[in-house]
């Protein structure tokens, strides 16, 4: 049986992906942007972005990372989002 506490998320779907970055973020650090990215804005500069089409963006202090993955995987209960594609994975925490 899978931890309900994680999820892995087609990045494509902008529904899905809303979703799972308001339980990671909290609600009111979740916007769409104009061109109908989903947006989780953190303190200062820390932010994930995910573009239409599932190209995803993340942003902190001394790092970054852009690029198209297969899945997201949230571990909401450890505050890691991991950006997953071709045996490579990038994990972004949650500050």
């Amino acid at each position: 049986m899978a931890d309900p506490d994680t999820e892995s998320v087609d990045p494509a779907d902008g529904e899905a992906v809303r979703n799972a970055l308001e339980r990671f973020a909290g609600a009111t650090a979740v916007s769409e942007g104009d061109d109908g990215s989903v947006v989780a804005d953190f303190r200062g500069r820390t932010h994930v972005t995910v573009h239409p089409g599932g190209r995803v963006e993340t942003g902190m202090p001394l790092h970054e990372f852009s690029g198209v993955p297969e899945r997201l995987v949230f571990d909401h209960d450890a505050g890691e989002l991991r950006v997953e594609r071709d045996g490579v994975t990038y994990t972004f925490r949650r500050p």
